[in-house]
């Protein structure tokens, strides 16, 4: 059953005990000044049952603490230890020094129902309804920028050999908790006692030079995958995922081959294949790759941000290894839900330049501002952008002069316009091709929206709005700052909370800072009174009194003489 924050003041809660006072630029004195309303238990009621159980925890006070958590990126532990012994978060939390607000459990099981029930956002629209109250957040339509950051995953990556170790492990221990076994007692017991070791190649001794003694210890292991996964046919929900993902492993990186005596040998595959799981830990994990030089193993976080604002509208984590263009029309949907507003204009970086993402927004009826990405081209040789590509005739010419109409139509709707003879004897064919078949250009199916784009993009009024995306990368090195490069948690669904937390802590600062400094500014404007100028008002009003008084006086000692004066008449 909900625990609903009491409206009466505890006498005797730290705030009230000690003569502390919050810096009021610090991130505990501003949550504490807003605390009550910031959030409303009923808003976390989808997470408890409406008649049975005794009250919990009021879980507008578990969001403050996970708040005041994630800013201090401490542990579980420390949390529960700081909001006992810490006056500021004691404050922050309105109990008492030295009380727990609750037990570790208590704080997981509800940051467990905030990752399995997105849909319960209610502590990102926090930083939202903050935004509109300050006036921070106004108008009737957006103008968002997109991009992303690479998240380390939290998973141990692992070569083939020992990741097919982990992934016998963690069945096999699937296994054993099902026969009501400790997992070396079971490996012992069906022969695979060399994956009680945490590395499966630390406790082999082969000669790791010889191809022929990898291969053959690869074939062992394969071998006792497959036992692994005969026993495993007949088992629960949880061995089969373990026996799932063990399949994945198995196929991604080893092929099976016949040698020249007839038997089967197992040897690594070629390459990467594509998605491919370096972590037996951590399933989500990908490959990936933020530039040419710049390889990471994790998610990717995805953001949208108001540029008016800079403000966090909308936020992802999506996989390492997927393109930052791939959820872009989702988060634009996204921020819409978040924030009620239309979004009127998208801008992002080359990477959401490409043909297909700018079709995929047109057929949305969406405004994408991104620029194309730069056309690839031996160094030295013409660019595609050297040739004159006519859409509506259907043909190019190359810098020599030379036209084509021959072309052959790729699947995907490309067509490569093909120069073939004319380029033999062409004076410029050194600077623009070394196939013997001559020069090929790529026509995209997206062409005529990537010429328009670069037109665009071109101009001033289209570099301009290109500059203003830069606040998404100052809101990305907040995050940073917040320890999103880092995934705390294992999967998918912990990083995207993780993610969530920061946005809202980065959100809330920047509010609370620019009404701060709003109303600093407002207070300047205002007329100062400065000490000499209430003393000399002061002195003005006491001679004034003086002098009031001493004329009362006067006409009192006047009319008291005309009164002496007649009674001695009338005598």
């Amino acid at each position: 059953m909900i625990g609903k924050r009491s409206a009466q003041r505890n006498m005797f809660e730290a705030e009230n005990m000690y003569s502390v006072k919050l810096p009021a630029d610090s991130f505990e004195a501003q949550l504490a000044a807003v605390g009550r309303r910031l959030f409303k238990d009923d808003e976390f009621k989808a997470f408890y049952s409406a008649e049975r159980g005794r009250p919990s925890v009021p879980p507008s006070v578990l969001g403050l603490l996970l708040l005041l958590q994630h800013q201090a990126m401490v542990s579980d532990d420390e949390a529960i230890k700081r909001s006992a012994f810490d006056v500021r978060w004691a404050i922050v939390l309105e109990t008492e020094l030295g009380q727990q607000v609750c037990a570790k459990s208590t704080l997981q099981l509800f940051r467990s129902h905030l990752v399995l029930h997105p849909e319960v956002a209610a502590i990102f629209n926090a930083s939202i309804m903050e935004a509109k109250r300050t006036g921070l957040l106004k108008g009737q339509a957006l103008r968002i920028a997109l991009d992303t950051k690479p998240i380390n995953g939290r998973g141990a990556v692992q070569d083939t050999y020992n990741l097919l170790a982990t992934g016998i492990r963690q069945l096999s221990k699937a296994l054993a908790v099902e026969a009501r076994e400790k997992v070396d007692a079971y490996l012992q017991r069906i022969g695979l006692d060399r994956y009680t070791q945490s590395s499966v190649k630390a406790t082999t001794d082969i000669d790791w030079g010889d191809e022929q003694a990898k291969y053959t210890f690869l074939t062992q292991i394969v071998c006792d995958a497959k036992k692994l996964l005969t026993l495993a046919a007949s088992g629960g929900e949880k061995v089969r995922a373990s026996a799932k993902l063990l399949e994945e492993l198995l196929l991604q990186d080893v092929e099976t081959k016949t040698t020249a005596n007839g038997s089967e040998q197992s040897v690594l595959i070629e390459g990467t294949t594509r998605g491919r799981k370096p972590s037996a830990t951590d399933p989500d994990v990908r490959h990936g790759r933020k530039s040419s030089s710049k390889r990471f193993n994790g998610h990717k976080a995805d953001i949208a941000v108001d540029e008016e604002s800079q403000l966090i509208v909308g936020f992802n984590v999506i996989a390492g290894g997927a393109g930052d263009a791939s959820g872009a029309l989702a988060l634009v949907s996204q921020v819409e839900s978040n924030t009620g507003l239309e979004v009127a204009e998208t801008t992002a970086d080359c990477a959401y330049g490409g043909g297909p993402t700018r079709k995929e927004f047109a057929d949305a009826n969406r405004t994408l501002l991104a620029k194309v990405p730069r056309e690839a081209s031996p160094k030295g040789l013409y660019t595609k952008g050297d040739f004159k590509i006519d859409l509506e005739n259907g043909s190019v010419t190359c810098p020599a002069g030379q036209t084509t109409t021959k072309h052959k139509t790729d699947r995907d709707g490309a067509r490569y316009f093909q120069f073939g003879n004319a380029c033999t004897a062409c004076p410029l064919r050194k600077l623009c091709t070394g196939a013997k078949d001559g020069r090929k250009v790529r026509v995209h199916p997206q062409e005529e929206m990537l010429q328009s784009a670069r037109a665009y993009q071109k101009t001033p009024e289209g570099l301009g709005k290109l500059r203003k995306r830069v606040v998404v990368e100052h809101r990305l090195a907040r995050l940073g700052q917040l320890g999103t490069g880092q995934a705390r948690y294992k999967g998918h669904p912990k990083t995207r909370f993780q993610l969530m937390m920061a946005a809202t802590i980065a959100n809330l600062r920047l509010v609370w800072n620019r009404e701060a400094a709003d109303s600093a500014q407002t207070q300047d404007c205002e007329p100062k009174i400065y000490a000499s100028d209430l003393l000399n008002a002061l002195l003005s009003h006491l001679i004034q009194y003086y002098a009031e008084f001493w004329q009362l006086s006067a006409m009192m000692l006047g009319f008291q003489g005309m009164t002496h004066s007649r009674s001695r008449n009338a005598a």
